[in-house]
Order: structure tokens, then C-alpha cells, then sequence
């Protein structure tokens, strides 16, 4: 079957595919994302406000598949785009090569307006595909660091309900304790070469939607996001800093924050942790989840040239830099 391949800015897409496009990814992904959901949140969220699109039509204007690479400004100089929203619809998922056809065609775009690196987080489904057929290169897993608040909803067991009732004394002792360790040992997260932007035009920007909560306390700032997952109501820790730097101080802030005001069950912080911290478990890989590969394509490498893009001490990548929650 032929097919067209246009890319095209978010604003620029019509009503009529953007409804094609909301129906594609709900059916994909087995969702309930609404046109005005998908259209005006992360891929709006950004310092140029909109968002590269490629869509895949078949002679009958009927949408095949579609992706996103989502602009974010990194420090020293550089432009990245971040891959996210990639579908086929079930019925062309014979075309195996759709996906690569759009990752071409948004790589040529985007280097055309300067922009040097790609980045994406994978699902497990289509991971092999991005390194063997897109030519991505993996960085790492990005790890899960979470606070267990409700313990039978965290281990997913039933336990009395006095366990439950003692274990949250626990934590606020254990969160009493370390927020006390951090005022006199505030570890502080080392700057990193590849690094998002966190300044305020870039905060505000990547959490405005409403579905995010933003907190200042003093020099701290921190965002999070709630949500239900399986059955448990879990905040998400977004990111966390004082006076622009990620602290162990600001980390304790925050949850003792979510703890106080959200009736959550957990805690949870995805990404490269690059301080010593005693609040959060890290979860060993046999209970992650679910596998999160980031990978890179590089477009041009003048900013980045003679810098290991591929070590993970090198990246400072979290909930943040891209859209998962």
C-alpha cells in the first residue's frame, strides 16, 4: 500500500487529524487522551511552543502512524528533540519500516532548524527496533527511586491494617530523620554536560499544564504529578531544586511536602540520580516496572564533540526530560 509522509509543526495540524491522531494512540496504547489533552500539553510545553509531528497517510487520508520529536534546550549550547507518541495503527502494522520512514523524515526536519541530538525512552516492545533499525545507541536504564508511604499498595500484598498504620509512622520518622541529615550533609547533584535547561522560562514552560503541581518553599522548587497507577495513587517527583541545583535538601522537602498534603501511597523519582541520598529505595531491576532504555541519535555533534554521550555519569535525565507521566 502507498502512502504520503508529511511533517508538520503542532499548530499546523488540522482539527479532523488530530481527532485521527487522538484515536490512533488511544487505541494503540489503550488510553483516554483528549484532542485538547494531547494537543496543548507536552508538546507545547516548551520555550518554542509547539512540537514536530510526523504522520503517515494512506491514499484515503487515513492515518497509519504517527511520532513526535518534542524541542527541550539543554545547557552548552545544545538543541535536543525528544521521541515519544510513536504508533502504527493495528491494521498497517504489516509495513514494518512506517516507524523508521517517520524517524528519517522528522531527522531530516529537525537538523534543518538545528537541533543536534535526538533522544527517546523505548518500551520494551520496541526497543530492538530503535537500536537495530532507527540506529539509536543506548546511554542507559533509567532507574526508579521510590518512597513507600502505604506498604501493602507498594509491595501489592494485603497486610493488616495495622502494618499499614505503623509502617507511616515509619516514614514520617524516617523522613523527620533525613531531612535533619540533609541540613547538615546536603549532598548536591554534580552539573552534568548533557543537562536540560532549568531555568524559569523552561520550568514554567514544561509544567504548565494543570495536571502538574509546581511548590516553591523558600529557595526550594519542585514539581510532582499524581496519579493512579494499578490501583495505587502514586506522585510522581518530577524535579526538585534549590536555587537552580538538585539537592539532597530538596528532595526531602518535597516528599515530606507530597506526604503532608497528598494521600498518596508512594513516592516516586525516575531517572539518573546523581547524589548520595539515604530518603529513597532504589528498586532493584527484577522489580522495576517496566524497562526504560534511554537512547541517542546524534544529528550534528559541534556541541558535543569529545564528550562520551554513551556513559550515564554524563546525563542528568530524569521525569523532567521527557513524556512519561
Amino acid at each position: 500500500m502507498s502512502q504520503t509522509i508529511s511533517v508538520k509543526l503542532t499548530h499546523e495540524i488540522s482539527e479532523e487529524l488530530w481527532q485521527q491522531i487522538v484515536d490512533g494512540f488511544n487505541e494503540s496504547f489503550d488510553s483516554q487522551v483528549t484532542v485538547d489533552g494531547m494537543r496543548n500539553g507536552w508538546y507545547v510545553s516548551n520555550p518554542w511552543g509547539y512540537a514536530y509531528h510526523a504522520l503517515v497517510l494512506d491514499p484515503n487520508d487515513e492515518l497509519m502512524a504517527f511520532n513526535t520529536f518534542t524541542p527541550m534546550r539543554y545547557d552548552n549550547g545544545m538543541n535536543v528533540v525528544v521521541s515519544g507518541s510513536t504508533f502504527v495503527r493495528k491494521k498497517f502494522r504489516k509495513n514494518v519500516m512506517l516507524m523508521a520512514l517517520m524517524f528519517n523524515a522528522l531527522r531530516k526536519r529537525v537538523a534543518e532548524d538545528g537541533f543536534d541530538i535526538q533522544v527517546g525512552v523505548p518500551n520494551h516492545n520496541s526497543v530492538k527496533y530503535a537500536l537495530k533499525i532507527n540506529k539509536e545507541k543506548l546511554i542507559g536504564d533509567l532507574a526508579y527511586y521510590v518512597l513507600p508511604i502505604t506498604l501493602s499498595k507498594t509491595l501489592g500484598k494485603r497486610l493488616p491494617g495495622f502494618v499499614d498504620t505503623l509502617w507511616r509512622g515509619a516514614i514520617g520518622v524516617h523522613l523527620a530523620f533525613n531531612s535533619l541529615v540533609s541540613s547538615v550533609f546536603n549532598t548536591k547533584e554534580k552539573k552534568r554536560f548533557f543537562s536540560c535547561d532549568v531555568s524559569d522560562e523552561s520550568f514554567n514552560k514544561r509544567f504548565s499544564s494543570p495536571a502538574y503541581k509546581k511548590v516553591e518553599l523558600g529557595n526550594t522548587r519542585f514539581s510532582y504529578r499524581v496519579y493512579h497507577e494499578d490501583g495505587k495513587l502514586v506522585a510522581y517527583l518530577m524535579d526538585c531544586r534549590d536555587n537552580g541545583v538538585k539537592t539532597f535538601k530538596s528532595l526531602v522537602r518535597a516528599c515530606r511536602y507530597i506526604k503532608k498534603h497528598e494521600a498518596v501511597d508512594a513516592v516516586l523519582y525516575v531517572g539518573f540520580m546523581h547524589m548520595k541520598q539515604s530518603l529513597l529505595i532504589r528498586l532493584p531491576r527484577k522489580m522495576v516496572p517496566k524497562r526504560l532504555p534511554l537512547v541517542y541519535y546524534i544529528m550534528d555533534d559541534k556541541n558535543c564533540k569529545g564528550k562520551d554521550i554513551e556513559d550515564p555519569e554524563n546525563w542528568s535525565f530524569s521525569l523532567m526530560s521527557f513524556d512519561v507521566r
